[in-house]
């Protein structure tokens, strides 16, 4: 089992008060210019603009851990990742293919070069933790999706990944105390919340996951790991602690406009699980108005849909479609207007 290190934590004290002056907001920075706790066009005071330009950016800073502030050359060195430090005292493990990257992470990385890895286990629950960009508002309903893979970190014995389904749990505190809270275990001891929970069956490839939720209360820090009941899971994994890698951590407002979101990644290999490619609409489109294509690197189109339940399975002309990389155009329409919308954007296929 890899050692447990203590890191050196920094408190950064931000002083308040008439004394100290903050700068305007700069809308495209990733910074809080202004000191008021909101970041770019979550600053909404400062920074107006619409819905659909709110939801383009993440609620959960540096979301892929892309920007770093030195390259990772162990395990337990999450704060090497710019805006992140240890959640818990269960030191969670950062992995870059330009430096440290343990060989139970499955590449390709979904976005980008950077990941995060945590075990889960009894007595030693990892989690990736960060305060937000904005606070997430009482009675508002959100979407929490994101890339995950499995693989099994062993004390002594080895075996594959069962297909066994654990959840994953987002918790939520309505502070923005410093990071790590001192604990091995669960946080809901140290008044983190459960905010909402998603079955995922473990495998050594990338999916897609998403979770909606609606906080009962303001939040201003997410912490994502394994549930406080996963103990009674713990006993068929043979020893094995379920490592779980992260990426791409995208958390929006999920209200009354068009949220869906496009897998950039599925794997047509008959395992039930990520075969089909489609959009994943949640509510605000009209169905009568949809048409999802997909093409080939030459823009001949392999794929058409008007039914946004009806995806892509992977074939071409009844024969499985190569691995590579596939371009796709989204049209639809929102509910109560006439305007028509396209996305475009690209896909891998693996098998």
């Amino acid at each position: 089992m890899k050692p447990i290190r203590h890191s050196l934590i920094l408190l950064t004290i931000v002083l308040f008060g008439s004394g100290f002056s903050f700068g305007q907001e700069i809308c495209n920075n990733n910074i809080d210019d202004d000191g008021d706790r909101l970041i770019d066009l979550y600053d909404v005071e400062d920074c107006p603009c619409t819905r659909v330009d709110t939801f383009k950016i993440s609620l959960i800073p540096n979301p892929s851990f892309e920007l770093l502030d030195s390259i990772p050359t162990s395990y337990s060195q999450m704060s090497c990742a710019e805006g992140w430090e240890q959640a818990t005292l269960a030191t969670s493990d950062l992995h870059s293919t330009n430096g440290f990257i343990a060989s139970m992470v499955p590449l390709p990385i979904p976005d980008g070069n950077n990941c995060v890895s945590t075990i889960i286990k009894p007595d030693w629950m990892e989690y990736v933790g960060t305060c937000l960009n904005g606070p997430l508002l009482a009675g508002q309903s959100y979407l929490l999706k994101f890339n995950v893979a499995a693989d099994l970190y062993f004390e002594i014995s080895e075996m594959e990944v069962p297909p066994i389904p654990i959840d994953l749990v987002l918790f939520g505190t309505n502070n923005c105390d410093p990071f790590p809270i001192q604990t091995l275990n669960c946080p809901e001891s140290f008044g983190w919340k459960e905010l909402g929970r998603v079955s995922y069956t473990m495998k050594h490839v990338w999916s897609n996951v998403h979770l909606f939720f609606t906080p009962q209360e303001d939040i201003h820090s997410v912490m994502l790991g394994g549930g406080c009941d996963f103990a009674s899971l713990y006993e068929p994994l043979e020893g094995g602690m379920p490592y779980i890698s992260w990426d791409n951590l995208q958390l929006n407002r999920a209200d009354d406009e068009i949220i869906y979101y496009v897998p950039n990644t599925f794997t047509p290999n008959g395992d039930e699980h990520n075969n089909v490619f489609n959009p994943i609409f949640v509510c605000g489109y009209d169905p009568l108005e949809y048409r999802f294509d997909v093409y080939d690197r030459w823009g001949e189109i392999v794929f058409t849909s008007l039914d946004s339940k009806t995806g892509w399975d992977g074939s071409y002309h009844g024969l499985p479609a190569k691995e590579g990389v596939f371009g796709w155009k989204l049209e639809y329409k929102a509910e109560n207007t006439t305007e028509k919308k396209v996305i475009t954007g690209h896909a891998n296929l693996l098998r």
